[in-house]
């Protein structure tokens, strides 16, 4: 084999393997999540049901309650007004019944907050799923479209903390992108939801 012939060789090798070479793209999940208004809808309506859970007639009740106790804590307690042997004996005794209602009811109410903070937080985990499923499939289609073999997430972590991509050299950041794909198509979703002006009589 002439030298002409090995040179043409490895040309054509280096031009296979230069075509073949994957091409490598990042985006930034997180910066698309907080830029949904799914997520900012989400936080708003996730903080209202948590102070929904503190104007609940249960933990009302229980403030109440404390507070009636710490008022007989303070007269059982107030050494400048010192009171005779039978009035301390009947305020112990209401102290004490107060006491026992005060437990009752902040077992009551902690129980009732557990329930709702787990359904509060099933609701909010279901709603991260949907919208990271949306940035998926915008990525997928983007990345496809664009030629890309290969999508990284550039703010994401592995499980022991270090940042998932560590380094890359002039890599192609798709994330405006994908928010423009999805804010596209979230505009027939908000079209097809509003209601039609109903025609002039």
């Amino acid at each position: 084999m002439n030298r002409i012939s090995v040179i043409a060789i490895l040309l054509a090798a280096s031009a296979l393997t230069a075509a073949a070479a994957p091409r490598f793209a990042l985006i930034r999940v997180r910066d698309i999540y907080s830029s949904l208004p799914s997520t900012e809808a989400l936080q708003v309506q996730i903080k209202q049901e948590q102070e929904a859970i503190m104007k609940d007639q249960r933990a009302e009740e229980l403030r109440k309650t404390l507070g009636e106790l710490q008022a007989l804590q303070a007269k059982l307690s107030d050494k400048n007004n010192p009171l005779d042997e039978e009035t301390s004996r009947k305020l112990a005794r209401s102290y004490e019944i107060k006491r026992q209602e005060a437990q009752t009811l902040q077992k009551e109410f902690e129980s009732f907050r557990t329930e709702q903070e787990k359904l509060i937080n099933t609701k909010m985990v279901s709603s991260m799923r949907a919208s990271l499923d949306k940035i998926v499939a915008a990525s997928n289609k983007v990345a496809k479209e664009k030629g890309f073999d290969c999508v990284f997430d550039s703010s994401g972590n592995t499980n022991t903390g270090v940042p998932f991509v560590l380094y890359s050299k002039d890599s192609a950041d798709l994330t405006e992108d994908i928010k423009a794909a999805l804010k596209d198509a979230a505009q027939p979703s908000a079209a097809a939801a509003k209601p039609a002006t109903p025609p002039k009589r």
